[in-house]
């Protein structure tokens, strides 16, 4: 391995300090290039560049493959190396543009950069310290140098733009993100919405669709076993023709929240429509725990009060205990689960009929 990428990887545990170590090697990409020209220059004679901007280049590359070391073996404590970094980065820069005068117009942008890094990077905080520190400091820098001080426009306006900018930067990055995070919420709720029925807020028909395909994902385990439940009310359409569309929608809440009490908080309940209700009961012991519990709702449902004394409400049940050779997808399912209940229904309703046998007759 060479060392430059020694120098510029990171070891497998020190992961937590990936962001710190990425903004270390920016110090050593960004400026570096420029502090080596300097040195050619003065050292070629390819331009006027005095000794003491000698030094400060080759301190700064020095300072800055030093701290790459010092994030990649952790060598101060966290906050402390980021707060010292995020001084320096504004410190050096300041006097280089002191002593390089004009020469360093070129890399006036590199406290801003740094700023707007470590504040992303690290937090807000770091972006104000670099701010508060670096501000002062350039303008000071400007102030006693012989190049700078000639034209106090341009160096205010340095200094204004390695102070504003990155502030800026990072208030606008933190607005996107909340505007992003509120984005994400409402696609979340809508999306959730979408899956619940507006009356009974139950799972809807596409919510408990996705709720069954989970039991024919790969790696679903199949010795769990399962039941799927589809009902019909019976004597429904006679209280909904009778007292109204909206006592019948009142009768459907209390169906919903009568199925609800019955099933553990594990089994999932639907309104497919109408007054077709789903249930998925989660781990069950067989066929005789679903009948056991189907019997429970037909109570439930027959206890429900009734605007009438003449009209009556029960149920008729279809039961699908899974896993069965001949259920491989949820419109299986809910094809045989639907046949089932029309037969129970045709046989004197308030009743229920279970496939228990292998062969399914659709």
């Amino acid at each position: 391995m060479s060392f430059f990428h020694w120098l510029t990887s990171l070891p497998s545990d020190k992961f937590e300090a990936i962001s710190e170590f990425a903004q270390a090697k920016l110090r050593v990409f960004n400026v570096t290039p420029f502090c080596l020209y300097l040195i050619l220059a003065w050292h070629f004679n390819w331009q006027a560049v005095s000794p003491s901007v000698v030094i400060g280049a080759a301190g700064y590359i020095a300072y800055a493959f030093f701290w790459v070391l010092v994030v990649r073996f952790s060598l101060l404590d966290v906050t402390l190396r980021r707060t010292t970094a995020a001084i320096l980065d504004q410190a050096l820069p300041a006097l280089g543009m002191y002593l390089a005068g004009f020469l360093a117009g070129l890399v006036a942008w590199v406290p801003a950069l740094g700023s707007i890094g470590s504040g992303l990077r690290f937090g807000t905080r770091y972006t104000w310290l670099s701010s508060i520190v670096g501000g002062p400091l350039m303008a000071t820098a400007f102030y006693f140098s012989s190049d700078w001080n000639t034209i106090p426009a341009v160096a205010g306006g340095i200094v204004l733009v390695n102070v504003l900018v990155p502030l800026y930067v990072v208030a606008l990055v933190k607005k996107l993100e909340f505007a992003k995070r509120e984005i994400e919420l409402r696609a979340a709720h809508f999306e959730e919405a979408t899956k619940h029925d507006y009356l009974t807020g139950l799972l809807n028909r596409a919510g408990f669709a996705d709720e069954l395909e989970d039991l024919f994902m790969p790696g679903a385990e199949s010795r769990e076993v399962n039941a799927v439940l589809l009902l019909d009310l019976d004597g429904f359409k006679a209280i909904n023709d009778a007292c109204g569309h909206a006592e019948g929608d009142q009768i459907l809440k209390v169906v919903a929240q009568s199925l609800k009490n019955c099933v553990r908080i594990s089994d999932k309940v639907a309104r497919l429509g109408g007054d077709e209700f789903g249930i998925l009961l989660r781990h069950i012991v067989d066929e005789k725990n679903a009948e056991a519990m189907v019997a429970k709702m037909l109570r439930a449902i027959a206890d429900i009060s009734l605007p009438r004394k003449d009209l009556r409400l029960g149920a008729s049940f279809g039961i699908c205990v899974m896993p069965h050779p001949d259920l491989s997808t949820y419109e299986d399912v809910l094809k045989v689960a639907d046949s089932l209940m029309y037969t129970a229904k045709a046989a004197g309703k308030n009743q229920f009929r279970t496939l228990v046998t292998s062969a399914v007759a659709c």
